[in-house]
C-alpha cells in the first residue's frame, strides 16, 4: 500500500524574524488555527433585479492565528512574545512542516519558504499573549497574532 502525502503535525516549527536576516523559533507550541479568513462580498445586485441578490468577491478579511503553547521558565522566545506584544509591531511569521529539518531564514525581515517543507508565511502583531495556570497542571499559554495581509502558502515542495 502507498504511504498517502500527508502532512504531520509531530515537528511543526514557528518562527518569526526578528531581524533582517534573524529568526526566533517560538518554543514548544502545541497548536496552531486560524489561518483562514473569509473574502468581504461586494453587493452588485441592481433595483430591477427581482430574485436574488448578487455579490462578487471582495478584499480578503485577515483573521486570528491562535496559538498554544506550553510557557517554558528562562526561554527567550516566550519573553520576547511579551515585548513583540507591548510594541505593537507588525513581523513575518513562518509555519514549517516536519517534512525536512533545514531551518528557515529571514530576508528584509521577511520569513522564506525552505526546500523540503511545507510552509505558510504571512504579516501578524502579537495581539495578546494570555497565560493560564490551574491546579495539576503546567503554566500554559495562548498566542493571538492579528493577521495583516495573505497567507502565502507552499505545499508544492519536493
Amino acid at each position: 500500500m502507498a504511504t498517502k502525502p500527508v502532512i504531520k503535525s509531530q515537528g511543526t516549527e514557528l518562527y518569526y524574524a526578528s531581524g533582517a536576516t534573524e529568526v526566533t523559533k517560538i518554543v514548544c507550541p502545541t497548536g496552531i488555527s486560524g489561518l483562514g479568513g473569509a473574502r468581504a462580498q461586494i453587493d452588485v445586485t441592481c433595483l430591477d433585479d427581482t430574485e436574488d441578490e448578487e455579490f462578487v468577491g471582495g478584499l480578503g478579511t485577515p483573521g486570528q492565528v491562535t496559538i498554544p503553547f506550553n510557557l517554558h521558565k528562562s526561554e527567550i522566545s516566550h519573553e520576547k512574545l511579551m515585548e513583540l506584544k507591548a510594541s505593537g509591531e507588525t513581523v513575518s511569521w513562518g509555519i514549517y512542516s516536519s517534512n525536512a529539518a533545514t531551518a528557515p531564514t529571514a530576508v528584509g525581515s521577511v520569513m522564506q519558504p525552505v526546500t523540503g517543507r511545507v510552509s505558510a508565511i504571512f504579516n501578524a502583531y502579537v495581539a495578546d499573549v494570555a497565560i493560564d495556570i490551574a491546579s495539576k497542571d503546567i503554566w500554559k499559554g495562548t498566542i493571538t497574532l492579528q493577521r495583516s495581509g495573505p497567507v502565502v502558502w507552499d505545499l508544492l515542495t519536493p
